[in-house]
């Protein structure tokens, strides 16, 4: 008798096991979905989705978010992409000589930038040049605190300020290293060095004078407009995320004066100037180069009806419109699960691993209110943000792709309660827009007056950085398609 106790023990078990995994699949697909009852005979289908490419969009960026910097020369699917900063960096107070001392010789001048991350091939080092933003009318803003900037908005550049005017060289894989300029122990920053010349002008040409640059921070904007960060075309392959507002961020002037009532003594110092909300403007350039991949095949749109490669990358960047017809045709029944599938079709693997794929965000386009809108009952917002990014699929999964054994991107987005309101209450069926968006905006409902945030405490993607190509719905072996978990109502 006690040798069989173990085993009736295990009996027990096993059968507790199996009951309880039974019971997964038969009625907790879909969760709050369906009442929490035994024996629910679950059904699954999949139906088809027509997608399609869609134009390159532009996204406006601000100072508070992060912003792209750098150059894309070498991705074979997406082609080329340039990014640069134009920025405001200022004296903190108003009326300020910003140095003190006599006999005033400058040290250095180094143009420093907050970084926070890259994208892309830290092998390759990045160059860099630094230009003044044109003044060509003291009278006009050329960036404002107050706008935020489309990442299409050029700013026209004037005298180079990089020392020796050649491009500064950048090693990506030092960027986060400690190091120990004077008075300051930093991490994250990008260093760019500028000419000598330009720290005399700012000590020898401005001064606090009633109409001198000094004098206040309206006047320092009629003399100076700003500096423009521009990467060097043809040297790198990365973007890296640069934070504006970060104390990081600042240009430093180095120098040495006579220390006062002394007989050839000296002393060192640092000036700061930097960025802040409330009196510096900012912008971010952002373009694309396609020439050379398949994308121009499809963007303007081609003659297909049904895409069977979809190219998307971060705002400003390439869309998608989807629609799912057949949902609107099926009868009532009780939906557990609708989650729209969709998979990255493998390219070179040593450049998918470079050039990862972004976070995506799926909404409806109403084509009467020309809006673009929160998904009904599947999107939650809260405190004028989405909430549910990870539950709702916005968020990138990997897997092993059966056909190539490659890793592979996958999303899922859940629509579950979207389908439901379609095929019971006869709610519409709207066209789908999918895209990677940076700082982006969307409503509620259709009918809002007010806008929320895709994002939460940031945006979901840096500009420009991020990218994927989807099987469409005409794709032969990563076929895009809406899988519904399903009971029929008896």
């Amino acid at each position: 008798m006690k040798k069989q106790l173990p085993l009736l023990i295990i009996l027990v078990l096993a059968i507790a096991f199996i009951t309880a995994c039974t019971k997964i699949v038969t009625t907790d697909i879909g969760g709050d979905l369906i009442p929490p009852i035994d024996g629910v005979n679950t059904k699954e289908m999949f139906l088809d989705v027509t997608s399609k490419n869609m134009k390159d969009t532009i996204v406006k960026v601000g100072i508070g978010t992060p912003n792209a910097l750098g150059y894309i020369s070498n991705d074979p699917l997406f082609g080329k992409t340039s990014a640069s900063i134009n920025v405001e960096l200022k004296p903190s107070v108003f009326p300020v000589y910003p140095v003190n001392g006599t006999d005033i010789k400058i040290d250095s001048v180094v143009l420093v930038l907050g970084y926070s991350g890259v994208w892309g091939d830290t092998t390759v080092p990045l160059g860099f040049r630094v230009y003044k933003i044109k003044n060509t009318d003291a009278s006009a803003d050329v960036l404002r605190s107050d706008t935020t900037y489309a990442t299409n908005y050029q700013v026209e550049r004037g005298d180079e300020l990089t020392e020796n005017y050649a491009a500064a060289n950048i090693d990506i894989t030092k960027l986060n290293d400690s190091i120990y300029p004077f008075e300051e122990a930093a991490t994250n920053q990008l260093r760019i060095r500028l000419n000598k010349s330009y720290g005399d002008e700012l000590l020898n040409d401005y001064d606090t004078t009633s109409t001198g640059a000094y004098h206040s921070d309206s006047l320092f904007q009629r003399f100076f407009k700003g500096y423009q960060i521009v990467p060097e075309t043809g040297m790198g392959n990365a973007l890296l995320k640069i934070n504006l507002l970060d104390t990081n961020t600042k240009l430093a002037v180095y120098y040495n004066f006579n220390i006062k009532d002394s007989i050839n003594k000296r002393d060192t110092a640092v000036r700061y100037y930097r960025t802040n909300n409330y009196s510096c403007g900012s912008s971010n350039y952002v373009t694309r180069d396609r020439s050379g991949t398949a994308i121009p095949s499809y963007i303007p749109t081609n003659g297909n009806i049904n895409d069977s490669l979809l190219f998307i990358d971060a705002n400003p960047g390439i869309y998608t419109k989807i629609t799912i017809d057949s949902l609107a045709t099926l009868s009532n029944r009780i939906i557990h699960r609708a989650e729209l599938v969709m998979e990255q079709v493998p390219g070179d693997p040593i450049n998918d691993a470079l050039f990862t794929a972004p976070n995506l965000f799926l909404t409806p386009y109403s084509l009467d209110s020309m809006r673009r809108f929160a998904l009904p009952h599947d999107v939650l917002i809260s405190n004028g943000t989405v909430g549910n990014q990870l539950s709702y699929g916005c968020i990138p999964n990997k897997k092993i792709d059966p056909i190539t054994q490659q890793t592979i991107y996958f999303y899922t987005f859940d629509i579950s309660r979207y389908a439901q309101g379609i095929v019971t209450r006869h709610e519409k069926s709207y066209p789908l827009i999918l895209y990677a968006p940076s700082n982006d905006y969307i409503y509620p409902l259709e009918t809002s007056i007010y806008q929320v945030y895709t994002g939460t405490s940031g945006p979901l993607n840096t500009p420009a950085i991020g990218r994927v190509r989807l099987g469409g719905g005409n794709s032969v072996n990563h076929k895009m398609r809406l899988h519904i978990v399903y009971s029929d109502i008896q």
